[in-house]
Order: C-alpha cells, then structure tokens, then sequence
C-alpha cells in the first residue's frame, strides 16, 4: 500500500533518526554517544537495533552478556495495559533477539523470542489495525516462519504459530515503498530475505544495487550487497565492496569483511593475499564462527601454493581451533578428518567457479586427464565441475548430461555432489517451466543424508518447493 499514512504511528525525532541513520551505517558506538540512556519507546528502538546489529555482525561474548541484560529489561517493560509503541517494541526486540539468540547456538530462547514477537505483533494487528510499523515486523515473521524447514514444524503447531513466505514478501514489498520512516529497513529485509530465503540471488543482487546507488556509502549495504555477490558469483564485484567496507572514513573495520576478502582472494588464486585476509579475521574477530575455517582455508592456500610443509601444520592447528557449529566449519571439519587431500587442480576449478572466474574455470578443467582421476570421488567431482561450468556459462544442454552424470557416478556416496546436481536440475528445469520434474529433482535432493551441506540444500530445496506448492 503505497502512500500508507504515519500519522499517530511510530515516528523518530530528528535527534533519534541521526542515532538510527549510524546504527543501520554499523556504527552502533556512534550510535550510543547520540543515545546514551535510552527512556523514551523510540530511543530504545534505535538502540536496541544498534545492539542487535553489533552482535550479529561481531559474536562478541563479552558484548552479548551485556545486551542480553539490556533486552531482558527492555522485555520487562510490558505491562497489560501497554500502549501501542511499547507493544511495537516488545515485537522488534523478540524477532531481533530471535536471530541474535540463534546466531549463539541458543536455538530454544530463539523460539521463545520468535513467539513473543509473533504474539505481539498478533494483539497489535487485534487492538490497533491502522498502526502501519507492525507490517514491516509481521512481513518478516511471516517469511521466517513460513520457511522453517519441515522438521521444525511440530514446534509451529506447538508454538501456535503460522506464515506464508508470499505473504510476508508481499508486505515487505508495499512498506518499503511506502513513506514510513522505517521502509529503508524493509528495504534491506526484502533484497535479504530474497536472496537468503527464497534464494533468488540475481533479483535480490539487482535490489541491492539500487539501494546502493541510494545509499554508497552505508556498511549494512554494502554488506548485504557483497555477500549477495559472492552468493551469486561475482566476486570480483563483492571484493570491490569489500575494499570500501574498511575504509577508515566509515568506521571501524568489520572483521567477518576481511573473512570474505580471502574467501574472493583464494577464488582468484591470490593466495598471499588470502593468507593475510583470513588472519587478520583470526586476529581481531571476536567470535568462534568462522575460525575452524579460517585456518582451514590458509593450509589450503598454502597447499595450492606448493608450500606442502606450511600447510600440514595449518591443517594440525585448524583441528584443534574454533567451534563446528557454522556449516563452513563443519564442512572444514568433515575435510581434515579425510586421510588424503582433494584433488589439487579440481581445488582450483572448483574456487574459480564460485568466484564467477569461468574463463580460467574452464582453463584449468582443461589440463586434467582421465588418468589422474584416480579415486571415484575425483571422477565424480569432474563430472560435476564439468555441470557447474557449462551450467553458470548458459550451456544447459550439457549442464544436464554432466548433472545427471554425477547422480549416476555418485550413487549413494556421502557427499555433496549428487545432491547439489539434483538442485541445480531442479533450477533448470524450473527456469524451463516444466514445474513436475522440477519438484522431482528437489524432493530427490532431500533424499541425500549425511552429506557436507545439508542444511543448506536441504533448505534451498524446501524453499523451491514451497514457492512452487504456492503456485498451484
């Protein structure tokens, strides 16, 4: 509903618009000087924004103890005879804490604070219908909710709650456009939910060049923008941002941005440089995530790099280091428990096709013979380097045979191949419109077990579905 009126809704001064302006910018200490005792419903909506934001982005400890006290007495607020901005705050700080408590391994409190603010996002929508702020809220949870994967479904029915990812768009969408002093935030929710929920990564990188062309300079930006970049293979678009995230002028470095340089710098068979990424993000990022990986994809630089002796005592210290939880490191895990290495020129084709490098892809595939493929999982990862090329560079003739190929070579083997070739068929035969054999390929997809990313094909694959159920 363009045009949707604030008057008597959820409004900032202008005083709380500059403290909101740094938050969304990842400026949360800025943002806290302009605010530092947060009274009033608005002034502890900006901040507690702020303080959601820092902790999704840093994982600091320290800091989550300290915010986790905060947001606890900011839940303490409710009383039963709430007004309607109390009850619109009580419904942001649950879904904001929601991913916060996730993104810490406490997925129970994460449910608890997805409920709370489902609930009061409910009694507002009962009591005050014409406050307009709730529909960005109730546009999200009704995203999150409606792309929880199947297992966690008695959990909804428990919880007494539902969604729909296509409602929950469709309201993200009219907010954004309307003149609510919030619609930026809906902005970046529906370019993310786009690309990270319903996986449509060229669309969601489209909405986020253009509000980058809005916005230039703002770090969430070109944060979001970056990692839709990489997502979609264009790395060498995401480094560019990347460069820019860090400059001094816009605050103080982002340490998972220097995490996803390396990632674009070993795609571009720069390792040096990666090796220099991935430790500055070891040494001053503040959380667990990431860091098994980290030192994971150093000893792989080193080993692409010829440097055989740097790289083993990489790997040895890379057991021991960080946490399992992120899929990255669970599959980092899954890899220096194998007794041999991956094949190294397939290492290499494999990085310059995530990055969006195909030219060099393709030059590299080009130098491997038959009779190096020794091991079945080299010549069924050929196979599917073989399908990932022809399928990113528009050939999708051949990106089917090398798909099914894959399926076939694979068979039931534990790994990731045959159910990402299984997807990728899904996609294409979506694009084509044949919709039946489409859910073919991903229902197969689900079938996989045990395999390295499971959650996230398994969750790509149900979102497919979803989305194509919805079109009956």
């Amino acid at each position: 509903m363009p045009g949707w009126s604030t008057a008597q809704d959820f409004t900032l001064s202008e005083h709380e618009r500059r403290a909101y302006a740094l938050a969304l910018n990842l400026q949360t200490t800025e943002a806290h000087a302009l605010i530092p005792n947060p009274r009033t419903v608005s002034e502890h909506y900006v901040i507690a924004l702020a303080e959601a934001l820092e902790l999704l982005v840093t994982e600091d400890p320290e800091k989550f103890s300290e915010y986790e006290d905060r947001f606890e007495k900011r839940l303490a607020r409710k009383t039963k005879v709430s007004s309607v901005d109390e009850l619109f705050l009580q419904a942001e700080i649950g879904l904001q804490w929601a991913f916060v408590h996730l993104k810490f391994g406490h997925e129970f409190d994460g449910a608890l604070n997805l409920r709370q603010a489902y609930q009061a996002t409910q009694e507002i929508k009962k009591r005050y219908p014409k406050f307009t702020a709730i529909h960005k809220t109730e546009g999200l949870l009704n995203v999150i909710i409606g792309s929880v994967p199947e297992k966690y479904n008695w959990l909804l029915g428990l919880l007494n709650m539902e969604g729909s990812v296509g409602q929950g768009m469709a309201t993200l969408e009219s907010f954004r456009h309307s003149n609510h002093v919030l619609a930026f935030e809906a902005d970046v929710l529906y370019a993310l939910t786009q690309g990270f929920v319903l996986q449509q990564t060229g669309s969601a990188m489209q909405e986020a060049r253009i509000l980058l062309e809005k916005n230039p300079g703002n770090r969430l930006v070109l944060f979001l923008a970056a990692s839709l970049a990489m997502k979609n293979a264009q790395s060498e678009d995401a480094l560019a941002m990347l460069l820019k995230i860090n400059e001094p002028k816009l605050g103080p470095p982002l340490s998972y941005a220097e995490y996803l340089k390396g990632e674009v710098y070993l795609q571009k068979a720069e390792y040096l440089h990666a090796i220099s990424a991935y430790r500055w993000f070891i040494n001053n990022y503040k959380g667990q995530n990431y860091i098994k990986d980290a030192w994971y994809k150093i000893g792989l630089c080193y080993w692409l790099n010829g440097n055989t002796s740097d790289a083993d005592a990489t790997f040895t210290l890379a057991r021991s280091a960080g946490k399992e939880v992120a899929e990255a490191d669970r599959y980092a895990a899954r890899s220096l428990a194998e007794t041999e290495l991956p094949h190294v020129k397939l290492t290499r084709v494999r990085y310059f096709t995530d990055g969006g490098y195909y030219p060099r892809a393709q030059e590299a595939l080009a130098t491997i013979s038959t009779d190096e493929l020794v091991t079945q999982r080299d010549q069924v990862e050929y196979a599917y380097r073989q399908a990932r090329i022809t399928h990113k560079t528009n050939n999708l003739a051949a990106a089917r045979e090398f798909y099914q190929y894959t399926i076939d070579l694979a068979g039931d083997a534990p790994w990731y191949f045959a159910p990402n070739a299984s997807l990728q068929l899904g996609y294409i035969e979506w694009a084509a419109n044949d919709l039946e054999k489409a859910k073919e390929y991903f229902t197969r997809a689900l079938t996989y077990k045990r395999h390295e990313y499971k959650n996230s094909i398994d969750s790509k694959a149900r979102s497919a579905l979803a989305q194509l159920n919805a079109r009956k």
